[in-house]
């Protein structure tokens, strides 16, 4: 069996990091310029900053990246608790269907239980079938359905 470790992502994570998310940004169909990939970076990195990221290795804690995960967390007007945004997961199909998914999302819920939030959630689209079938086996699907007006 395969161990699966997950830990905060590094400055030594860099590139890997920028294949996986590309790859998650392809799936969805979104191009984002270099400065922002940067920026995201920083982001991620920094002791106090607003976005967390982890990542998953394969084989032991110096391995490569494998999967990658960001989150957040925010108030919510009907709690007096925060509430927990996974904002993306991807993993690399090489790595799928082993439990890699599982290990971020359970890793964001521990991050989200030890800082006492109300809620864990995420988005993600109709017809990502493969994703779905693990969102469906460890979280409830309440029916919403999301909508985004452009601002820009």
């Amino acid at each position: 069996m395969v161990e699966i470790v997950v830990n905060p992502i590094t400055r030594q994570d860099r590139d890997r990091w920028a294949e996986l998310w590309r790859g998650y940004l392809d799936f969805y169909e979104t191009r984002l310029p270099p400065e922002t990939y940067d920026h995201t970076w920083q982001r991620l990195i920094a002791a106090d900053g607003p976005v967390h990221g982890l990542g998953a290795r394969q084989d032991g804690a110096t391995a490569p990246l494998v999967g990658i995960v960001h989150y957040l967390f925010h108030a919510h007007a009907w709690t007096t608790k925060e509430v927990c945004y996974l904002q993306d997961l991807f993993v690399d199909p090489a790595a799928r269907r082993g439990g890699v998914g599982r290990r971020l999302i359970e890793a964001v819920a521990a991050a989200a239980r030890e800082r006492g939030c109300h809620r864990l959630y995420w988005t993600t689209k109709e017809d990502n079938a493969a994703a779905r079938s693990l969102y469906d086996r460890i979280a409830r699907f309440n029916g919403f359905i999301r909508y985004d007006y452009p601002l820009e």
